[in-house]
């Protein structure tokens, strides 16, 4: 009924002169001779009006144009009331941090870096690090047993539409829970900058202030972890170490006890040193033979024991020699050479044993000790209005984006009418 009446009324304003009050009109029928009778006359003028072929067309091109705006217009209407009147008004809590290394390098190191456009590297990772477990399922399960997250999050504080169904996955909280958590780092200055959604601005003060604490703690338990699997490692390596120094020391001492010899090196100079005395001896009485031999008789007693001395040197000088490079077991320069591969293998293990012990210590310092700390650029704070959603913004683009969509399919239409003709 309304639909013939807004038709009529088109086709009586466009086509038909003198008649432009067709809701006047069809009040005074009603008035006069009822319902049934208005409904007999409307279908007649109806009637009419589809006679006319070329006001029928217009008529039903123009409540098609119609049609099309109230939906646009009724489809603005519900989504602004949505984001205006119905959609939960969420509070930002914000603070910012740097996680900082004890042990990280010279702040003249870190200027170059930053110079060269690195950055640190370190603390890049660190930051990283922290965002993964920020969102992790984790870090979501000790908040929601501090917070009852799950439980907000299916409940009626939040609008229909962005609240949970009661029988939600793990996986949609945990999703949920990461759109309210909003996190960047800025590469230029190393901070990380963390914010929490909640309806209640106390809760999400409370809850990022909770972040953060856990955050504190974490990273150097990570550490602390790392430092405790690295000190078992040490250990063994210590132990090792320190049996191969003792197993070293046992075998030096054993050869020495062997050889009969406290330091074969300095038998061995002592044992040159008598060859080269008794050379120089022999070297002497050779000499004074050679000069008595002038002036005396090959018989004479004072040669033939000058023979004899010589015949002994030099048979002290093979003993010693062959004492020193002989062929029989036992010989000097084969236990020399022994004693210092003996001693060389006890000073390589004891260096060893030295290394592992220091780092051992070093690394016994590390698991008791902070290696990282969070240096708090701003503290949480409770937000005095909502941040999301911004009502003038989502109005604006809302309009924006009806008219575009209007716009869009109006053409498409028009270009499909034209092509049908």
């Amino acid at each position: 009924m309304i639909k013939k009446i807004i038709e009529i009324s088109w086709y009586e304003k466009e086509f038909v002169r003198g008649q432009h009050s067709t809701l006047k009109k069809n009040f005074l029928r009603l008035k006069q001779y009822g319902l049934k009778e208005t409904l007999k006359q409307l279908d007649e003028d109806y009637k009419q009006l589809n006679e006319n072929l070329v006001a029928k067309s217009r008529i039903k091109s123009k409540f098609s144009t119609l049609k099309m705006r109230w939906l646009f217009f009724s489809i603005f209407i519900m989504i602004s009331s949505y984001y205006l009147a119905i959609k939960s008004e969420l509070y930002e809590s914000k603070t910012a941090f740097i996680v900082k290394s004890i042990t990280q390098p010279s702040s003249a190191s870190s200027l170059g870096l930053s110079l060269l456009g690195v950055g640190n590297s370190s603390q890049l990772q660190d930051s990283m690090v922290v965002e993964e477990y920020l969102r992790s399922l984790d870090m979501y399960k000790e908040v929601d047993k501090q917070f009852q997250l799950s439980k907000h999050y299916k409940s009626d504080a939040l609008d229909f539409i962005e609240r949970l169904p009661k029988d939600a996955t793990q996986e949609d909280i945990l999703k949920m829970y990461n759109e309210h958590l909003l996190i960047f780092y800025d590469e230029k200055s190393g901070i990380l900058h963390v914010s929490f959604l909640h309806v209640n601005p106390q809760k999400a003060h409370d809850i990022l202030q909770f972040l953060v604490t856990r955050v504190d703690y974490q990273i150097n338990e990570f550490n602390r972890r790392r430092a405790k699997k690295e000190l078992k490692f040490v250990q063994n390596e210590f132990i090792k170490a320190k049996q191969k120094m003792e197993q070293a020391i046992k075998n030096l001492e054993a050869y020495q006890n062997k050889h009969l010899l406290l330091d074969p090196s300095a038998e061995a100079v002592s044992k040159s040193s008598i060859i080269a005395e008794l050379e120089g001896q022999l070297s002497q009485k050779k000499l004074e033979y050679a000069t008595k031999k002038r002036y005396l008789n090959d018989d004479n007693f004072e040669l033939i024991l000058l023979q004899n001395q010589i015949k002994e040197i030099k048979k002290s000088i093979q003993n010693v020699k062959k004492r020193l490079t002989g062929k029989e077991k036992g010989k000097l320069n084969q236990v020399v050479f022994k004693y210092e591969q003996l001693k060389m293998q006890l000073k390589f293990a004891t260096e060893v044993y030295k290394n592992t012990l220091l780092q051992l210590e070093t690394t016994k310092i590390e698991v008791s000790k902070n290696d990282k700390t969070l240096s708090i650029v701003s503290q949480p704070n409770i937000p005095d209005g909502y941040t999301y959603p911004n009502k003038p913004k989502v109005f604006i683009t809302i309009f924006i984006l009806t008219l575009l969509f209007y716009g869009i399919v109006s053409m498409l239409i028009t270009i499909i009418k034209d092509h049908k003709e």
